[in-house]
């Protein structure tokens, strides 16, 4: 991975947890509404949300994240 390229996933991260925080929702509670385990719903959505995980979600995943938290997509990562 490029610098240019790291850049723009920790942006784009930045987002994401910036939207979550403004869910008010815990990361618990986003990972049930997408459909996690309640065993596995909060390490889904730290594993998304962690500027250092090597993770590349799939669009499902944050189609996911957007509904649970009740946001477009669109509007989170412009």
């Amino acid at each position: 991975m490029t610098k240019e390229e790291a850049k723009r996933l920790e942006s784009f991260r930045d987002k994401l947890r910036a939207a979550a925080e403004a869910s008010n929702m815990t990361q618990e509670e986003i990972g049930l509404a997408m459909g996690y385990s309640r065993s596995s719903a909060r390490q889904a959505v730290s594993r998304l949300l962690n500027p250092e995980a090597p993770y590349d979600p799939r669009l499902s995943t944050l189609l996911a994240f957007s509904q649970a938290i009740k946001r477009p997509l669109k509007q989170i990562i412009s």
